[in-house]
């Protein structure tokens, strides 16, 4: 049937890029990777105080706040994340090469991304909110993020939709490994020409930095 993302009729502001990855390589970054993600690094420190850069995290913000979660202190939208990291440290982090040029294309168009391994989640997902009191582990030492009302990714072929990513962060139960040959990675973006714009490009770029790892289509 191929891959299914649905987005749930009550999430009006919400657009999204999907890009799919198969036969894909996890392997680190090479040369040129690196050289666009420390380019789109020293770029990104120069337009951190620009009132365009502010402008569009504020849009994201407010696509993210709902009901009881708002999308500030630890449950920050995951892009600024990366340009917290970039200002302190020079650089965005070396993981490995699909992460890498996801973090880069997040940061460079400032819209947050999910990647999310296909074989632990399924081709079928579903974006909608976090319901009351749900939760998901989001790194190896246990740390729990609260879903409720933030926009999630469901893995719609369990019975509930498992939560396996956000626009925070993704879940351990969803997250690539070296071993993984099928990634999904989802771009999260408000509704509005501009921001269709970067969100496009950001499809774009990530389909044209996958094809160093597999073969993508969307």
């Amino acid at each position: 049937m191929g891959m299914v993302v649905e987005i749930a009729p009550s999430l009006t502001q919400l657009q999204i890029g999907v890009v799919e990855v198969t036969n894909v390589l996890v392997t680190p970054a090479n040369s040129e990777l690196r050289a666009y993600c420390d380019k789109v690094a020293a770029e990104a420190i120069l337009r951190a105080e620009t009132l365009d850069y502010l402008n569009q995290c504020q849009e994201i913000r407010q696509l993210l706040k709902f009901g009881k979660f708002k999308a500030t202190g630890r449950s920050k939208p995951a892009q600024e994340y990366l340009m917290r990291t970039v200002i302190r440290d020079g650089r965005l982090p070396i993981i490995n090469g699909p992460v890498d040029l996801l973090n880069a294309v997040s940061l460079e168009y400032n819209l947050p991304i999910s990647l999310l391994s296909v074989a632990k989640c399924s081709e079928n997902l579903r974006i909608d909110r976090g319901a009351a009191g749900q939760k998901f582990v989001f790194n190896s030492s246990g740390q729990e993020l609260d879903l409720t009302d933030l926009i999630v990714v469901l893995d719609a072929s369990t019975n509930p939709p498992r939560p396996v990513g956000s626009p925070i962060k993704d879940s351990m139960a969803g997250k690539i490994e070296p071993s993984d040959q099928h990634l999904v990675a989802i771009i999260y973006s408000p509704i509005g020409n501009e921001a269709r714009k970067r969100c496009d490009q950001a499809q774009q770029r990530l389909q044209e930095g996958f094809k160093g790892f597999g073969h993508s289509c969307i």
